[in-house]
């Protein structure tokens, strides 16, 4: 009777030790099991700031389009920690103008609590919107802003906490200067520009960068965000009989630009910025007249790429443009930056992430950060033929 005592307080030990997790047993089935069902965690909420109403109403289906993709790719692969974690893109329109992109942002911060936001469309709403994330500790991808002041030295103040993923008009105008001037034998142009924050910025890059290519601007025409009738501004250009029309504006004005420049001065080159990077521009009969420089070409064989264009095309039985390819790109990089963090919804963490993510394959080339924050990318210069973008030769 007392041996029999003596091995159950054994056992009742054994059993004790066991349950606060001493001992070198290996975990039963049941145990595995229950790690195994660990459920869900609470979705990465990322917000995505584009121009649904307003000016640049052009470039927001394939914007959203282009992330949606990216973001629907990863979740099907299951996402974050194991399958338990998936993003939640949510999309707000930040109507092209300054205030509502402000209140947009705002509501992605306090209401909705995202880690990260992409956009907004506009450089003239991201002078205002940028400065609230930056002010909050919130990581913003510019997926479509090309003025100055984006990134780097910005007019706000520090802006260590913008990113941006959209080729800077630094970069891009002066190679599509410099190609068109080659090509054309450029001696003389005249530019007509809109009074918007990225007209405006695309005019001194434009000045800039004729005069380092040794071809005068004859003249600069002005016109308004209001103005229908762009007649009287090719009329005034045409008596300054340039070798070429440069249209530092938005889709819109471009497209009409484009017709008066074909009844005016036929035949007549127009040279743009990136507003003209819009597909919303191919059915226009005069796009063969332009000449731009783009973060993207349909026309890159690179697999990245391909697989890129089949998958939007599987997906919105249409073809992707540069913003498309911009903002998809943004996604994929944000992605990546997130998987090296402990914790996707650290945002400081994801920042540092993102300072060093580096993707050798995407649909815009090889990218990367550079120490400002700015993309670093190829450069392609195009126009169209067959509504299509293709290379400028």
């Amino acid at each position: 009777m007392r041996i029999r005592l003596l091995v159950t307080a054994a056992t009742l030990a054994a059993l004790v030790i066991t349950a606060c997790g001493g001992g070198t047993a290996a975990p039963s089935a049941s145990a595995g099991a229950s790690a195994t069902a660990a459920g869900p965690l609470p979705d990465v909420k990322i917000g995505l700031a584009t121009s649904k109403s307003g000016a640049a109403n052009f470039y927001n289906p394939q914007q959203t389009q282009g992330a949606q993709l990216a973001v629907d790719q990863f979740n099907a692969t299951g996402g974050f920690q194991g399958g338990r974690q998936k993003i939640q893109l949510i999309v707000e329109d930040d109507g092209s103008v300054r205030d509502q992109g402000i209140t947009v942002f705002k509501k992605f911060i306090e209401q909705d609590k995202v880690t990260v936001i992409l956009g907004p469309t506009l450089s003239a709403v991201a002078a205002g919107a940028h400065p609230v994330a930056q002010a909050a500790g919130v990581p913003v991808i510019a997926i479509s802003n090309t003025g100055l002041g984006i990134v780097g030295k910005c007019d706000y103040g520090p802006c260590d906490w913008i990113f941006r993923a959209s080729l800077g008009e630094q970069s891009a105008v002066p190679e599509t200067v410099k190609a068109a001037t080659s090509k054309l034998g450029l001696k003389k142009v005249v530019i007509i520009y809109g009074d918007g924050k990225f007209e405006l910025d695309d005019l001194a890059i434009f000045r800039d960068a004729f005069k380092a290519n040794g071809v005068t601007v004859a003249k600069e025409i002005p016109y308004r965000a209001t103005d229908v009738d762009f007649a009287p501004f090719v009329t005034a250009a045409k008596a300054e009989n340039p070798d070429a029309i440069v249209a530092s504006s938005l889709a819109g004005p471009a497209g009409k630009i484009l017709d008066e420049v074909a009844k005016q001065l036929p035949a007549k080159r127009v040279i743009g910025g990136n507003g003209l990077n819009s597909s919303a521009l191919l059915p226009n009969a005069n796009a063969g007249l332009m000449i731009v420089g783009t973060a993207w070409s349909k026309a890159s064989t690179d697999k990245a790429n391909q697989d890129f264009i089949a998958a939007y095309k599987a997906k919105y039985n249409a073809d992707p443009d540069q913003f498309a390819a911009q903002s998809y790109t943004a996604m994929l990089v944000l992605i990546e930056a997130m998987k090296k963090t402990t914790r996707m919804s650290d945002k400081e963490q994801v920042k540092k992430a993102l300072e060093s993510v580096s993707l050798s394959a995407t649909p815009l080339g090889a990218f990367s950060f550079t120490p400002e924050h700015d993309v670093k990318q190829p450069t392609f210069v195009m126009t169209v033929k067959d509504k299509q973008f293709v290379p400028f030769q």
